[in-house]
């Protein structure tokens, strides 16, 4: 085995590893965001509940805009 070839393996192998770390992070966030996102549209469903109305303010269109197709806002129920 050649200087050369010892060393693109190396650079081979550790590649593999920073990608192995990166997929496993990955999972972990997304796993993350996943349980956040949960939280968000529960939390907007007992604040629709409440009575809230989103529309009426900036930070509520923000909501509003990134809801699912699924959800009705011309319901306040």
């Amino acid at each position: 085995m050649t200087e050369r070839e010892r060393v693109e393996g190396m650079l081979i192998e550790n590649r593999l590893s920073e990608l192995r770390d990166t997929q496993r992070t990955l999972e972990t966030v997304e796993t993350t965001l996943e349980s956040l996102r949960e939280t968000k549209w529960t939390l907007v469903k007992e604040l629709r509940e409440l009575g809230h109305d989103f529309r009426a303010t900036t930070e509520g269109m923000d909501v509003v805009l990134s809801s699912p197709p699924s959800m009705n806002w011309n319901e306040l129920s």
